[in-house]
């Protein structure tokens, strides 16, 4: 038994819980014969009526005994057979839960049997009920409690005021396009039945807001309109079709029926007649024929009328029109999808002159929605339309997409729109997860999707928008259909072949704001004593019109978080948000007889001690008690908490040992060695492993017990090793694991040594905890090759690699210099020395960035075009250039640093200001851009003086966040012909005039979607392109444009410039967490865009900040983010994250000067997501790189011709990279 298998029965003996029996989704019975309470979801818990019992007593309701139930065949819902009854049976019907890997369940429902919810009943004065959610199976699950007159409360309170009156809200829905029709409609009439119930009834979530399209979408199975005879002005051929009368009228109908609430419809149209087109066809980009006023407008404005007449004869009646779904959609939309482009003012003339007046002069009472696009064109749309008075006349309110909220903040869109508008109100419209980005467009059962939807509704109710819809309101198991192919998930996902559809959490998610939040709640304001940093908490609260509070709270973190409510009116509540969950509180706010009270509670000034002490030590034994043991039937029931006192995890060697150390697995003395410390190791887990199981047993977690099973952890990593230091493993609770390093410890790696010919050597990290772990194997000649096997063709040639980094911002210079200089020296030689992951290329910004903490230039004197007041700042020559120098001395690889500007000085731009929109004054060639090129000189003068000197610098940092209104932190605006021509006239004779003229020049560095537009415009001025030796580019926009239309176009059609990925970031998104330590996905999101790139013709990658704080920064526009590498300085610590083992699979084994090779694959393997990238060293070694993005181990084989057959298996998330030498011809 080899040393995994020992720890792994050791671990078992610890933990012995019954494992749940058959398939993976059929977890109902077992689950209710260990009466553990996560599966008994639904509103299994709400009591039904006239049931007695006090506050917080927890109803069992009826569940299907496992002896009694049928067995079903997989994918269908277990028919329940014998039940125990008990007392106080709930009304409503719990979830059939089904998992089917993807971290939670989803709910399965039929034609028979489907939970529900029992209608909402208020809570008696006094009291309150809860509804709960989370990622361990809840789903809107129903308790009850007091207000209390006292609380002592953890570190967080909520204190509600209602006296702060802000938006009233709309409403919460979804939309009946084609494809979610086709779905509902694939199903029995009861599963229908049971489907529409779930998102209309009183027994279900309650929705009140429906957009319908007009006409076809992309999730249609065709493009059509209503009336395609050309030239029919007087739309005299206008027709609805099948998809409306035969599918979504009679859904529509049938919903309002089930409907207690009034339902709120409203329609957007895709696109116009190809007759009314620019580009005569529904599809791709175009714009109206014509002019606002004209016969093709006018006619389109009657298309919205014909439409609403149409439907109103079915008796379904619509709220409101969207002027048109994604008008700027044309920038990015690919040839096959519908829509039509509007700029802004077209907009506003087209409202003024004929889509207003039509519907003032039609019989219809709808109301009229502007923009219905992402809320990055706010608030500079609603300046160009509302403040037109006559078309601000006709216009309700503002529609809002999500894609895009991670570029600007809501504050700057959002907020700012509704201070400049406040009549008019703000409207989400439309969003979905599993586009694009996502590695599955369906991913069932995945809580953290409904976590966005959830952030997303609380970020932005939050900042006065009124209502939220989400997109499909059914889809197939593809996430379809949809004709133009870009498929997306779904709160409900329908598998027809079955007729059972399954309630996603996402479903869920938005029950906890539709349910209990309708039309004409208003909310309130709601303080929050302290700012929950790690903690992740989003709250809401709003009172209802029957005067009902609704609060809803957000635990996105891993770990449970107490905290308080506070009612001035009626009390305390004193609570906690479990790990991965979401609640939603309701009460009546009605003074009580006996006492009010009047004061929150004194609240600790220190840490939140129960907080950081529940959750510093990462033992294994310890998580897994709270988790699993005290639900188990056999364990005692726990009664007071069993806290980890440490603060920190250590890893002590037992008493008389030596803290084992890692060995190599070569043959010799050396080996002989490590079978005695094997055999030490193994004697030391015997003499442990009884105390450790004694206290485990008891459910008890004692930091004797925690060190040890840190020690334990230790040993098993000594015993698997083969070289360097091992991590010293920590878990916060995110999945997988960070390495811990500090002054006196940190893992490291041994030099890279090439095995010998016929043998190959695998480094692997994996979710489950291994890191660059490093075994060898040998090749085969007679192997039984997998179905999946990858063969090698060094024959084929691509690109050559330039290398892998990261960039030294201000913010990771300051997290970097917080720590100890011996800690300082640990990060450092990670990053870039033989025994850590070879770094080398770095990126230095020019100035200030957002990751600085202050705004500052070089040159803020005003006026100075010859830049004699020109000087480098505190951070270059204390921090940035100290830590340069440190890295090329630990390196043995050279660095390669290039730069990049983030903004001019002030006196050089536009609007006078650092952020926001703005360019360089004047014209290219002139006197101001003339000193922003010579700026750059300077900026490499200065360096040299202090031995740095730089490979390339970037034209200028994202020149397209200067064309944005309020873009919130340093920018300057150029466009691609202004970038050209700058560089022609003064950047690129610069540098070559100068001594810098071997520094390469880089253009774009920005979004990928600009390409090959921006390249076309630049480079094919010879002028320019004689300047210009690459492309640079960033990750954060990579889902709008398919890789082989933006990089590989690029590079066929400029074959001789390089591309080079110069920025990525994870936690960047607005519904993302932005530090999560041990976030085992964000490394496996940098290693795909790695891969993919690379497989796309890119020479390198880049990543942002070396390191950054616990925070996420420090960055003085708060917009926080993710690191490979995360400082905790109180502590003089670093965690060495996923990511950063990720980036190390290519950075060490892929040096600079490597070239891409040709690599075939057998079979295109769908489900198991794997991806590779194979490789040619300059020292004529070979290099495979395979990703496994599943949660399934993948069984593959490896050929090279010349060497022979590995049989490889990728396990479930993980990473590996394999190395050999190609015999000479002599030897094969």
């Amino acid at each position: 038994m080899g040393a995994t298998g020992i720890l792994g029965w050791l671990l078992l003996l610890l933990l012995p819980v019954p494992q749940v029996a058959g398939e993976r989704g059929d977890v109902a019975g077992v689950a209710a014969e260990l009466g553990h309470p996560g599966t008994r979801t639904g509103a299994q818990g709400q009591r039904g009526a006239g049931c007695p019992g006090g506050a917080g007593v927890r109803n069992t309701g009826t569940m299907a005994s496992p002896r009694g139930r049928r067995e079903s065949r997989q994918g269908q819902v277990p028919e329940p057979a014998a039940t125990h009854t008990f007392p106080c049976l709930p009304a409503a019907r719990p979830c059939i839960p089904k998992d089917f890997g993807h971290g939670s369940l989803v709910c399965v429902c039929n034609a028979t049997y489907c939970d529900t919810l029992d209608p909402l009943v208020l809570p008696a004065p006094g009291s309150y009920v809860k509804y709960e959610s989370s990622k361990a199976g809840k789903r809107l699950e129903r308790s009850e409690g007091s207000f209390q007159s006292s609380l002592r409360t953890p570190g967080l309170l909520l204190t509600l005021n209602i006296s702060v009156l802000y938006q009233h809200v709309k409403g919460f829905g979804g939309s009946l396009s084609d494809a979610a029709a086709m779905n509902i409609l694939k199903l029995s009439q009861p599963a229908q039945d049971n489907l529409l119930r779930s998102y209309f009834s009183e027994s279900g979530i309650e929705y009140n807001l429906i957009r319908v399209p007009m006409a076809c979408s992309d999730f249609s199975v065709r493009p059509y309109s209503y009336d395609d005879v050309p030239d029919d002005y007087e739309l005299k051929h206008f027709r609805l079709v099948d998809e409306d009368v035969k599918m979504k009228i009679p859904l529509l109908r049938r919903a309002l029926a089930m409907s207690k609430r009034q339902l709120l419809l409203f329609a957007s149209p895709w696109t116009a007649p190809a007759w009314m087109r620019s580009n005569g066809d529904v599809r791709g980009k175009g714009t109206l024929k014509g002019h606002a006023g004209d016969k093709y407008h006018k006619t389109w404005a009657n298309y919205f009328i014909k439409f609403l007449d149409e439907y109103s004869k079915h008796n379904v009646t619509f709220w409101a029109a969207t002027a048109q779904n994604e008008p700027l959609a044309g920038l990015f939309t690919p040839p096959q999808a519908p829509t039509i482009a509007f700029t802004a003012a077209q907009q506003r003339d087209f409202i003024a002159q004929d889509l207003g007046p039509a519907l003032a002069r039609s019989p219809h009472r709808t109301r009229l929605l502007m923009l219905d696009d992402q809320r990055i064109h706010l608030p500079h749309w609603a300046k160009v339309v509302l403040g037109n008075a006559t078309a601000a006349r006709y216009v309700a309110g503002l529609a809002v997409h999500w894609y895009l909220d991670a570029i600007v903040p809501p504050g700057c869109s959002l907020e700012a729109t509704h201070k400049l508008f406040p009549d008019h109100f703000l409207l989400y419209t439309e969003a979905c997860t599993g586009f694009f980005m996502f590695r599955f467009a369906v991913s069932l059962g995945c809580w953290e999707r409904g976590d966005h939807y959830s952030y997303s509704i609380l970020t932005v109710m939050n900042h006065f928008v009124s209502g939220w819809t989400d997109w499909n309101l059914a889809l197939d198991l593809e996430g379809g259909p949809n004709w133009v192919k870009n498929f997306v998930d779904s709160p409900v996902i329908v598998d027809g072949s079955k007729d059972v559809f399954y309630k996603q959490p996402m479903f869920y998610h938005l029950g906890h704001f539709s349910k209990f939040i309708p039309e004409g709640s208003r909310r309130v304001g709601l303080h929050s004593s302290r700012r929950c940093l790690l903690c992740q908490l989003e709250h809401v609260a709003v009172v209802r019109p029957d005067g009902a509070l609704v609060l809803v709270v957000l635990n996105r973190s891993g770990r449970d978080v107490p905290f308080g409510i506070w009612d001035p009116a009626m009390g305390f509540i004193d609570t906690v948000a479990p790990a991965h969950s979401i609640q939603t509180y309701l009460w009546r706010q009605q003074h009580l007889g006996g006492w009010r009270a009047s004061s929150p509670p004194q609240l600790p000034s220190g840490p939140w001690n129960r907080f950081q002490e529940s959750f510093a030590n990462a033992a294994v034994c310890g998580k897994l008690t709270g988790a699993r043991l005290q639900n188990h039937p056999q364990a005692p029931l726990q009664t007071e908490s069993h806290e980890l006192s440490h603060s920190k995890l250590t890893f002590p060697a037992p008493p008389d040992a030596s803290p084992p150390t890692r060995h190599s697995q070569d043959t010799g003395p050396a080996a002989a060695a490590t079978e005695t410390q094997r055999e030490v190791v193994w004697q030391q887990l015997q003499s442990v492993h009884q105390h450790c199981l004694s206290c485990c047993s008891r459910g008890a977690m004692g930091p004797g017990c925690a060190s040890i099973l840190g020690w334990l952890l230790l040993a098993q990593a000594a015993l698997q090793a083969t070289g360097g230091r091992p991590c010293d493993a920590k878990d916060f609770g995110h999945g997988s694991l960070v390495c811990a390093c500090s002054a006196t410890y940190c893992d490291t790696l041994d030099p890279l040594v090439l095995p010998a010919p016929g043998s190959y050597v695998k480094y692997e990290s994996s979710k489950a905890g291994k890191r660059l772990e490093r075994s060898e194997g040998s090749f085969q000649h007679n192997a039984k090759t997998p179905d999946f096997h990858l063969t090698l063709d060094t024959a084929q040639r691509y690109q050559k690699v330039k290398g892998f980094g990261g960039s030294i911002t201000d913010a990771a210079a300051i997290n970097i210099q917080s720590l100890s200089k011996d800690a300082q020296n640990h990060l450092l030689r990670s990053y870039f020395s033989e025994e850590g992951i070879e770094y080398n290329l770095v990126r230095v910004p020019m100035a200030s960035t957002d990751f600085s903490i202050r705004l500052y230039t070089y040159a803020d004197a005003e006026g100075d075009f010859e830049l004699r007041r020109f000087n480098l700042t505190e951070e270059d020559t204390r921090m940035k250039i100290p830590i340069l120098q440190a890295a090329q001395a630990v390196a043995k690889r050279p660095l390669s640093l290039y730069a990049s500007p983030w903004t001019s000085p002030v006196w050089m731009k536009t609007n006078g200001a650092m952020t926001g929109r703005g360019t360089l004054k004047g014209s290219p060639g002139d006197k101001y851009h003339r000193a922003w090129a010579k700026y750059f000189i300077r900026f490499l003068d200065e360096y040299a003086k202090h031995n740095l000197t730089f490979w390339a610098v970037t034209a200028g940092n994202e020149p397209t966040a200067g064309e944005i209104v309020f873009y919130p932190f340093q920018c300057l605006g150029f466009s691609p012909e202004h970038q050209r021509d700058f560089i022609a006239q003064d950047l690129g004779p610069a540098l070559a005039n100068s001594s810098h003229r071997h520094v390469q020049l880089i253009i774009l560095d920005d979004q990928r979607v600009m390409l090959p537009y921006w390249a076309q415009v630049v480079l094919k001025d010879p002028v320019a392109a004689s300047y210009i030796s690459g492309i640079g580019i960033h990750w954060y926009l990579d889902f709008l444009a398919p890789i082989d239309l933006t990089l590989s176009i690029t590079h066929h059609l400029f074959p001789d410039y390089f591309l080079i990925s110069t920025e990525a970031s994870t936690g960047s998104y607005f519904w993302e967490p932005r530090v999560v330590l041990g976030g085992w996905d964000r490394g496996s999101k940098y290693s795909h865009s790695i891969l993919t790139n690379l497989n796309n013709y890119v020479t390198g990658w880049t990543d942002w900040n070396l390191a950054l704080d616990m925070e996420g920064g420090p960055n003085w526009s708060k917009n926080y983010v993710d690191s490979p590498v995360i400082v905790d300085s109180s502590k003089d610590v670093f965690y060495k994250q996923p990511m950063f083992y990720h980036l190390g699979h290519f950075s060490k084994f892929i040096p600079e000067g490597s070239q891409r090779v040709g690599l075939a694959v057998s079979k295109k393997c769908r489900r198991c997501d794997l991806e590779h990238s194979a490789f040619l060293r300059p020292d004529g070694a070979i290099v495979l790189v395979v990703l496994n993005r599943s949660p399934t181990d993948v069984s593959f084989g490896i050929s090279d011709p010349r060497a022979g057959f590995i049989e490889a298996v990728a396990p479930g998330d993980s990473i590996q990279t394999f190395l050999w030498k190609q015999p000479r011809p002599a030897e094969e």
